[in-house]
């Protein structure tokens, strides 16, 4: 798709980009970058520098591939309607060229089975690379085994020590956002809204949260295990009746944030006034209230980079040991915490009903460019 750049997703790096950051020519770059001699050794060390700043994959990725002989890559996503996995897989096919093999898709909404399923069929086609968010299948660690993989997003026990990984650093993230509503705003409650524990950044995100709250000696207020938006508001608006506003609230993923926004607006609550809320995700504006999420946003195109270059790598040399990249999440300050002013506060008064706060994601503004 055409079109300007969507907003909070940076563009893959060209090749005249690294030129331009380097001060050297694109004949220059190809050079360096094809390992040929003529350069000298400060003209080469900058244009390295530049393709690390700006994690230029350009062919290399595409390259390391098309020596395989199946022609796929497999990429085993957990929810393919998440906003921020649909932003994930967009920014992996555009690390793609025309000669690169083909990415097939595989949806396991979550649970092992599917996944398991997935991973059976891609083994049987002999995809020459795979990208998973795993789920738990028993198969992965032979799937790691036979195909270069890389593990992205979150992990699990059986392959946490046998596989490449690319991993947000969730924890501090979580951590940084409930601080950010203990001490920049003075709340002596905040309450965690979690998703399934069973997955590793949900996790992760919580322990941030709690490492926080106790050493700020406050108590920790969880309603946690939720998978959909109306399962969290249920879940949140249980515990939110036991808090006397202002509190904080944080979310663990968009899911729990609709669920959640829900949650306030059914018990007659303001935003910000009286509860203030933050996530993690890459959810965009919430345009059907008028508020913008204080949020962390996972830089999905930093994510996508450094997954495709290890999993070039592995299939260049398959008897690497195994790698982890960790990425920092951003952190964005929104309306929903009072930081931006609301531009119409009314959007956000004793409602009542859900009608006004949608219990599904909306949809992210920054996927209509580039995704």
């Amino acid at each position: 798709m055409t079109g300007s750049p969507r907003p909070g997703l940076r563009p893959p790096a060209r090749l005249v980009d690294i030129a331009r950051a380097a001060g050297v020519s694109t004949k220059t770059v190809s050079r360096v970058l094809n390992d040929e001699m003529y350069v000298t050794d400060a003209t080469r060390q900058r244009v390295m520098d530049a393709v690390t700043e700006l994690a230029y994959v350009g062919d290399a990725a595409a390259t390391g591939l098309r020596t395989r002989k199946s022609g796929f890559i497999g990429l085993i996503l957990p929810d393919v309607r998440n906003g921020f996995f649909a932003l994930l897989t967009r920014a992996i096919e555009e690390r793609l060229s025309p000669a690169s093999p083909t990415l097939l898709f595989g949806d396991s909404d979550e649970e092992a089975d599917q996944e398991e399923r997935y991973l059976r069929t891609f083994r049987q086609q002999r995809v020459d690379g795979l990208i998973i968010l795993p789920s738990g299948a028993p198969s992965l660690p032979d799937a790691v085994s036979e195909i270069p993989t890389v593990i992205v997003d979150r992990t699990v026990p059986s392959v946490r020590k046998i596989a490449d990984h690319v991993l947000a650093d969730n924890s501090r993230a979580a951590g940084r956002l409930v601080e950010h509503l203990v001490r920049h705003h003075g709340l002596r409650s905040v309450a965690l809204v979690a998703g399934n524990t069973r997955v590793s950044n949900v996790r992760d995100r919580q322990a941030g949260y709690l490492r926080v709250v106790r050493d700020a000696g406050l108590e920790p207020h969880i309603t946690s295990g939720h998978s959909t938006p109306d399962d969290a508001a249920a879940g949140a608006m249980e515990l939110f009746r036991t808090l006397t506003p202002p509190f904080g609230v944080f979310a663990t993923n968009n899911r729990m944030f609709w669920g959640a926004m829900a949650a306030i607006a059914r018990l007659g609550l303001h935003v910000p006034r009286d509860v203030l809320v933050t996530t993690i995700d890459s959810i965009g504006e919430a345009t059907v209230t008028g508020l913008k999420p204080t949020q962390g946003v996972v830089p999905v195109q930093t994510v996508a980079a450094k997954a495709m270059r290890l999993l070039a790598e592995r299939t260049e040399d398959p008897t690497l040991p195994p790698r982890r990249e960790t990425v920092d999440i951003d952190i964005e300050f929104g309306t929903t915490c009072g930081c931006i002013p609301l531009t119409n506060p009314l959007m956000m008064g004793p409602v009542g009903a859900a009608s006004t706060v949608p219990t599904t994601p909306a949809r992210d503004t920054r996927a209509e460019s580039e995704d």
